[in-house]
Parts: C-alpha cells; structure tokens; sequence
C-alpha cells in the first residue's frame, strides 16, 4: 500500500464527518423515504468487474448508480465483483457525495472464496469451515477483527456475514465450506465471536441466511430451494444460531429466499416475500428488533416466480427493511407508490422502515465522531 491510499482513507474519512447533517424523518420526502428502502448494487472497478457485470440482468455501471442516487434517492449501495482498495475508497466517496443522506454501503466480506471474490487477498484468510475445524473462537473473532479493519478502511459500513447456515448437507452447493459446521452450537459460538470482531471495529454484521440455507441440495442464486423439514427440527437446527445471535444483539439479518412449508403454506412463496416468516417468526416470535434485509432479490429464487416491482412490494410487505440488489429500481418505487395509494401498504409502515435505516446511520455517524 503506497502512501497515495493512505491520504485517500484520511480525506475520505474526514470528508464524511462534515458533509452529513442528521435528518429527522419528518425532513424528507415520501420518494425520498421510499428511496432508502433500496440497497442497489454497483462495482468500485469496471474494468476487472466486467464478468459480473456482463451476468447481472440490471446495470451497474457508474453513470446508472448516479442516477438512482440523483433521482430515486436509494439509500444503499452493495459493492459486487473484484474490486481494488484505493479505486473502491475513490468510488464510494464519489457516490457519496452525490447523496445528501448517507448512503448505507454493504459487501460481502466473508473470509475464504466469498470475500476472495472481491479482494484477492481474502484468500489468505481461514473460510469458515476451516475456521469452525480449528475451532478456536478468538482466532474467528480476530479474522473478523481484522476483516472489519478492511472493511472500515474502504468505507463498508455492514458486511454481510457471518453465515449462520448449518451445513448438515453434503450435497449443497451454495453454503458448504461458508457455514462453521454441522453442529448448531459450534455454528452459534463462532457467529457470534465474528460478529464481536466486526463490532470492534466500528462495523454492522448482518447475519445470513435466516432462517438457514444449511440442508438444500439447491442454489437459490438459480431457483428456489425446498426446506421440508417440520417446525421442532427447523427450531432445533436450522434457526439455532440465529436465536443465539439474536440474545447477542445482532444488529441485522438477511434473508434468504427459501420455501419453508412449516413456515408458510404458500406454494413457492420465499421466506424473504412471507410476512409468517419475516414479521410473524422472525420479528414478533423471536423478537428481533434489528435490520432485515432481503437477499439479492436479483437471484433466480426470486425472479423465477415473481416479476420485477411485484417481488420488491412483496418483500416490503413482508417485514423487510432493506430491499437488496432490486433489478428495476423505477418499476419498484412505482409498484410502492400504487400500493400506498391502493391501501396496501400505510406510509406509516414504510416510516418504521425508515426509522430504522436512519438511526443504524445515525450510529454509524456517532461512532465516526468518536474515533
């Protein structure tokens, strides 16, 4: 690192201290709290991001974000692809500039495959597997420490991880050597030690992939997974490490896009667009008070069974606070804006939305003040 990315970090974090001022609820504008509901996705480096860019059915492309920030006011951003250190401070100073609110910025910084595929050199770190193998939760707690150290550099304010999937099937193609192991307690302790490292070091966790990705035999980037297991055996197992994260203060969790019949009768309703799993289970029954944030809604789980605009309105229905990786930002505010004037949604529901996104920037923007 040369000392042109070190006065880039010292310029961009006290840029942020003096460009924000705190905003009331009251202060905005219905499109503009419609608008933080929205995390969208973008690349900090085009040109070694081409691949992922060329398989996203939206764009990504610098211009395109500028304009959902100028114009639909998103609230959010999620970095994709490989990226460089110094290109992605230079990118998300730019994009934030341009927002008179904060914008939320997110990454998947996983250690092991998931965050190698945006930094190359994640690789170095221990994944998760081989984190649970070793089994020592002060060595999770300091990769997650030093994960939050990258992470706050570059400006990420909430990394999606840990997974707290339990990985109880040797045929899934998704989670695997994401998940600490098969045995939920071991999952649990490790979680929540990841979580701590974040945490001291100023950045929100989101665990993911409630109410657990662990026994599919199906990727849900690609379809919609079947979880067919009854109630007792979900709460034993699969939604063991998220009770555990959620008496530890979790501050935000994703979820997953999976067809849970014990949960939801629906046929092919995901998780994350089923009010009985999102609000009823997951807000109201295990009483989590946090951020819920959707998975990518871009992923075939959702886009399979649900048109772009209807899956993001379901979504928001259903409880979620962050509506992640939207495939037609103009067709889903449009789609709110109807449910609003229908009756189907209160601008009452989506303020507590926007409640939440603010006071969890507030924070971040306190704790800047503090360091």
């Amino acid at each position: 690192m040369n000392i042109r990315f070190f006065l880039t970090i010292y310029f961009f974090s006290f840029s942020l201290l003096f460009c924000y001022s705190p905003l009331s609820i009251n202060d905005l504008t219905l499109p503009e709290k419609i608008g933080q509901l929205f995390m969208v996705a973008a690349v900090a480096d085009e040109e070694i991001a081409h691949e992922i860019m060329e398989k996203k059915p939206y764009r990504m492309d610098k211009e395109y974000v500028e304009e959902l920030i100028t114009q639909y006011h998103i609230g959010g951003i999620i970095f994709l692809g490989k990226s460089d250190y110094t290109k992605q401070i230079d990118r998300t100073q730019y994009f934030q500039n341009l927002s008179p609110i904060p914008l939320l910025i997110g990454q998947d910084l996983e250690p092991g495959k998931v965050g190698a595929a945006r930094f190359a050199d994640f690789a170095h770190f221990h994944n998760n597997k081989q984190l649970g193998l070793i089994n020592d939760t002060q060595h999770t707690y300091h990769i997650a420490k030093a994960i939050g150290a990258i992470a706050k550099t570059v400006g990420v304010d909430i990394v999606f991880a840990p997974v707290a999937d339990v990985n109880n099937n040797p045929n899934n193609p998704v989670i695997n050597d994401r998940s600490f192991g098969d045995n939920p307690e071991l999952v649990a302790q490790h979680a929540i030690a990841f979580v701590q490292g974040l945490r001291d070091m100023g950045i929100i966790a989101c665990a993911k992939h409630f109410p657990g990705h662990g026994d599919t035999n199906v990727d849900s980037h690609y379809d919609l997974p079947l979880i067919p297991h009854d109630i007792q055996r979900l709460h034993a197992i699969e939604l063991a490490p998220f009770k555990k994260l959620i008496a530890a203060d979790i501050p935000a969790i994703m979820i997953a896009h999976l067809e849970v019949p014990a949960f939801e009768e629906q046929k092919n309703m995901p998780s994350s667009l089923s009010k009985k799993i999102v609000t009823d289970l997951l807000r109201k029954e295990l009483g989590f008070d946090g951020l819920i944030i959707t998975d990518g809604l871009d992923m075939g789980g959702i886009t399979n069974h649900y048109p772009n605009g209807q899956a993001e309105l379901q979504a928001l229905i259903a409880g979620n606070d962050i509506l992640l990786c939207p495939v037609d930002v103009p067709a889903a505010v449009a789609a709110i804006k109807q449910a609003l004037e229908n009756g189907r949604i209160t601008e009452k529901e989506i303020d507590a939305h926007v409640e939440k996104i603010l006071g969890l920037k507030e924070k971040l923007y306190d704790r800047e003040l503090q360091n």
